[in-house]
């Protein structure tokens, strides 16, 4: 039987999550951490969901049924409101953890009582096949906060955080950042604790074209514009929105940059960003090593975008930034391949207009 308040909360918030919501229950009903709820938000479903979570007949499972449809944010407050666990761990309806997922996160932070916040690594799923994130490998907590400031590093599915840190908020997620809802309580949480990414991809996020954020990428890109323009703008004064603009469109949102001054606009927005973080927060060496060597790994994969959509001159950007390319030396073979896809493609005849 479960104890009275588990140590955990797995909090999974579903809204005609038919198709994949038993398979992404059973995931968390399969832990080898069993010291845990799971707070299943019901957001008012219109499909099978709610007669397959009558069907799972496990003490763990806490099913609550939103009376209207509350949006995803509004689901996610309610749940958070009634979790009753020292430690909350998100899930959404359609990924899957691998079974020592809790387990590993209650280690962590039953060890270092400075992080707020854990996430994984996780492995994208599409069409059955199974691809890595693309995240920069590095997941301690000086290369988390520097991430946060030119991506969103982390995927929501695998956090597991501190409900007392969040209280110390006083919100969970925010409605005026839905869609981006996570990405503005990851900043928040970072002035009251560390955050850091497992290695191990002990989530499989499960990609498909009715995802929320696929749906509403516009908003998203807003949202997360507005999270950046506040962090920036001790730093970069009035330049702070058009630099949030570029890295949520390009770094964050992984479009290629086609305009050399861009880019460059870009790289320069980047290199006052890491001279700026490395004089404000307290690194060893090896943290600014480690920061260095994200700052560059994210400059080269951007540019090396931009390259291979046909645009090999573009390569030089990445040297021409000193501060960036200071901590990481792009393959040599990559360097060449990208060289050539887009030399490649910018000999490529233009395609013919369809007669009307």
């Amino acid at each position: 039987m479960m104890p009275a308040a588990p140590r955990v909360s797995v909090l999974m918030t579903t809204f005609n999550g038919a198709r994949t919501i038993a398979d992404s229950i059973a995931s968390v009903l399969a832990q080898t951490w069993r010291e845990f709820e799971l707070v299943v938000v019901d957001d008012a479903s219109t499909d099978e969901t709610p007669r397959i979570l009558a069907t799972i007949a496990d003490p763990r499972l806490r099913v609550i049924r939103a009376e209207h449809n509350l949006g995803v944010v509004g689901a996610r407050n309610l749940g958070f409101a009634v979790c009753r666990g020292d430690y909350m761990a998100a899930h959404d309806h359609d990924d899957i953890s691998r079974p020592s997922r809790l387990a590993e996160q209650v280690a962590l932070l039953d060890r270092e009582p400075a992080v707020v916040l854990v996430a994984t690594e996780v492995e994208l799923e599409a069409d059955g096949r199974l691809s890595r994130s693309g995240h920069v490998a590095d997941g301690c907590a000086s290369v988390m906060r520097w991430l946060l400031l030119v991506d969103n590093p982390l995927t929501w599915s695998s956090i597991m955080l501190r409900a007392e840190a969040v209280r110390r908020l006083g919100q969970f997620v925010r409605p005026d950042y839905e869609l981006a809802d996570d990405f503005d309580l990851y900043h928040r949480l970072l002035s009251v604790g560390e955050i850091i990414r497992l290695p191990a991809p002990l989530t499989v996020y499960r990609w498909h074209a009715t995802n929320t954020t696929r749906a509403g990428q516009e908003r998203l890109n807003a949202n997360a514009e507005r999270v950046l323009c506040d962090a920036y703008r001790g730093w970069l004064g009035e330049d702070a929105a058009d630099a949030a603009r570029l890295v949520v469109r390009h770094l964050s949102h992984r479009e290629p940059v086609r305009d050399a001054a861009a880019l460059a606009r870009l790289g320069s927005y980047l290199e006052r960003l890491l001279e700026c973080f490395m004089a404000t927060n307290a690194l060893t060496s090896d943290d600014r090593a480690r920061v260095a060597a994200a700052a560059g790994e994210g400059w080269w994969n951007t540019v090396r975008a931009s390259v291979r959509t046909g645009a090999p001159a573009m390569a030089r950007a990445y040297r021409s930034h000193p501060l960036l390319a200071a901590g990481f030396r792009p393959p040599a073979l990559d360097q060449v391949v990208s060289i050539a896809v887009g030399g490649a493609r910018l000999l490529l005849p233009a395609p013919r207009a369809k007669a009307v």
